[in-house]
């Protein structure tokens, strides 16, 4: 992934995390609905990369075997955001005393 990319979204990751830490409705939003609340945040996936619920819960990234290393590390940069923010979910639960909710199917992937 290109540097100038990186930064970019590393930019606008660190206001939704922000967010997430300090306002309890975006989080659990978030953790509802990640894919959808990052694109409202400015984080989009790019085309070639397509967002899947899978076994009720974990959200997989998926993509053609034939992509560049460039969006291979994008790959990576979004499964770790995306299991960051299932983790926003499991917290939110345990502080609750119930399970954690899967999040919604998203819309378009």
């Amino acid at each position: 992934m290109k540097n100038k990319r990186k930064e970019e979204l590393n930019d606008k990751w660190k206001q939704v995390a922000t967010q997430a830490v300090t306002d309890d409705d975006f989080r659990k939003k978030l953790a509802k609905n990640p894919i959808t609340v990052m694109k409202e945040c400015g984080l989009e996936l790019p085309d070639t990369i397509e967002a899947r619920l899978e076994a009720g819960y974990e959200i997989k990234l998926f993509t053609t075997p034939e992509l560049a290393e460039e969006l291979k590390e994008e790959i990576k940069w979004w499964k770790l955001r995306v299991d960051m923010i299932r983790e926003f979910g499991k917290d939110d639960a345990k502080k609750a005393g119930t399970t954690a909710a899967a999040p919604e199917a998203e819309e378009g992937v």
